[in-house]
């Protein structure tokens, strides 16, 4: 990617978030959401009319439209760090017990390494069944 397709990607972030809770808290209608949305280069129409009936929930149940970076990162799969690996592995070695084989994300590398804390941790939990 280039700086510039980041600085896009971000600016339609951010204007996907504002045109969003505009929606939402009535300030503009569907068909001018879908204009503003083409203008910004977001021009699926088949996420276009999903993300419509989305905000039509929201506005119904009086819920605010959530935030763009809440849906990114919890979209976002990221695997372990170095770091947790490294203490994963420290860990399992001091206590005698077998490391994941497993690849992990962060999240799942931070639950084995409470659970090896804890004493709570099985490491069938975290193996390739094969």
């Amino acid at each position: 990617m280039t700086p510039l397709s980041d600085a896009l990607t971000d600016a339609q972030r951010k204007a996907l978030r504002t045109l969003e809770r505009a929606y939402v808290a009535g300030h503009i209608d569907g068909e001018t959401l879908t204009a503003r949305l083409n203008e910004c280069g977001v021009t699926d129409t088949v996420e276009q009319v999903f993300l419509l009936a989305a905000l039509d929930v929201l506005k119904e149940w009086g819920v605010t439209a959530p935030n763009m970076s809440e849906r990114v990162t919890a979209a976002k799969v990221e695997p372990a760090t170095e770091a947790q690996w490294a203490r994963i592995r420290r860990d399992c070695k001091e206590r005698n017990l077998d490391a994941p084989d497993a690849e992990l994300t962060k999240a799942q590398a931070s639950n084995v390494i409470e659970a090896i804390a804890a004493g709570t941790y099985d490491a069938k939990t975290f193996s390739v069944p094969f």
